[in-house]
């Protein structure tokens, strides 16, 4: 396994196989960062990877459910062995929606843990690993990736607000306690992101409706209440983890920035 080159600062990226977390991290390969990509699809990665090699940099690629905490465990193991003990940057991207619409009651409880898992305490998991290491050298940049129903409540999805709601406040505690070492930990809150998946959503609300879709994108923002009358480009999101992780973000701490168009107004 080569290491990570030495002159180049090194960044742990989960959900680094899809949608936000593969734009973030292929963003900070090709910003100057060698990179490493935790998910659980590991083709999807090594293209990530490959592109970031042929740019000049290392990427490694480690296949992990960060449900799985012996998993998580085992891929942060490997992650600092080919770091050599060094991270600068970590973005915990990895998400999971949970149950989508069936209010309380009309879900499991291992619904309820597989989302917590994901949004909550896999984060902590990798925070407890190396937020330490980063206090040690007295510098560090750590994004949280939440969403904007961690923001509120909403029915329909309990378990995913809870979730994100429980990752502002480990957000702000980890801020509190790195800060006088010279680290930063932040919490993004996107809203609706024009992924794949939701895309495949407005054509079938465009369907159910008999509508375009341009016309059910519409009426999507309007039954969601966004001033700006636009979604989220995963390229929105990847602005703002290069601002909290470059010169820009270096006195910023423990915010929760929210990009959703004015939803949550």
């Amino acid at each position: 396994m080569p290491q990570a080159v030495a002159v180049r600062p090194i960044a742990f990226v989960t959900g680094a196989s899809a949608g936000t977390g593969r734009e973030i991290a292929l963003s900070l390969g090709l910003s100057g960062y060698d990179v490493a990509l935790v998910a659980r699809r590991t083709a999807e990665m090594e293209a990530v990877a490959e592109t970031i090699r042929q740019d000049g940099g290392e990427a490694l690629v480690l296949t992990a459910d960060v449900r799985d905490a012996t998993a998580l465990e085992g891929a942060l193991d490997a992650f600092l062995a080919w770091s050599g003990g060094k991270v600068n940057v970590v973005v915990n991207a990895a998400g999971y929606t949970g149950p989508l619409s069936p209010p309380i009651g009309q879900f499991s409880i291992d619904e309820f843990d597989s989302t917590i898992a994901t949004n909550l305490r896999a984060p902590f998991i990798v925070l407890s690993r190396l937020l330490p290491i980063m206090r040690a050298a007295g510098s560090g940049r750590i994004v949280n990736i939440g969403g904007n129903h961690g923001m509120r409540g909403r029915a329909g999805r309990s378990s995913y607000s809870a979730s994100k709601w429980g990752l502002r406040g480990l957000t702000r505690s980890a801020a509190l306690e790195a800060g006088p070492d010279g680290v930063t930990v932040n919490y993004i809150a996107p809203g609706p992101i024009a992924v794949p998946r939701m895309k495949a959503n407005w054509r079938a609300l465009a369907e159910q409706r008999g509508l375009s879709e341009e016309d059910a994108l519409k009426a999507y923002v309007a039954d969601m209440g966004i001033p700006l009358n636009r979604p989220s480009e995963m390229e929105d999101i990847v602005a703002m983890v290069l601002y909290l992780v470059g010169e820009g973000g270096r006195n910023v701490t423990g915010q929760e920035l929210v990009i959703d168009g004015g939803a949550t107004l």
